[in-house]
């Protein structure tokens, strides 16, 4: 063989996915938050009838949706691509070791919950 442990290399794999997952949860917070800000700043602006101003920040607020959008899709292939590592890490590794792995990466990990 070429000298590489395969469950080693495998749950290394899981690892670095499922650290995918959790920044794209991550930035998708985020961009949330941004949409939420503004259409915050969209109503203020309507209030005091500031049309293009208004007209501005709706604009951003469509173009953060769509972002937030972009980053779903790209979040639900984490989850996905993380679920085949760990398929293949239990593969790999006949022993117990992945489901050990899986707990104490995930409580590592885990900033959000359990979102999926």
């Amino acid at each position: 063989m070429n000298g590489f442990d395969s469950c080693q290399l495998a749950l290394e794999r899981y690892r670095n996915f499922a650290r995918w997952r959790n920044l794209w949860t991550i930035l998708l917070f985020v961009l949330g938050a941004s949409v939420v800000l503004f259409l915050l700043a969209a109503i203020f602006l309507l209030i005091r009838e500031e049309w293009l101003p208004v007209a501005l920040t709706t604009l951003g607020t469509i173009v953060t949706g769509v972002a937030a959008k972009w980053v779903m899709d790209r979040r639900v292939e984490a989850v996905r691509e993380e679920q085949a590592a760990y398929e293949d890490a239990q593969k790999n590794c006949a022993n117990g070791e992945p489901a050990e792995a899986r707990s104490r990466v995930d409580s590592q990990l885990k900033l959000f919950g359990s979102i999926r």
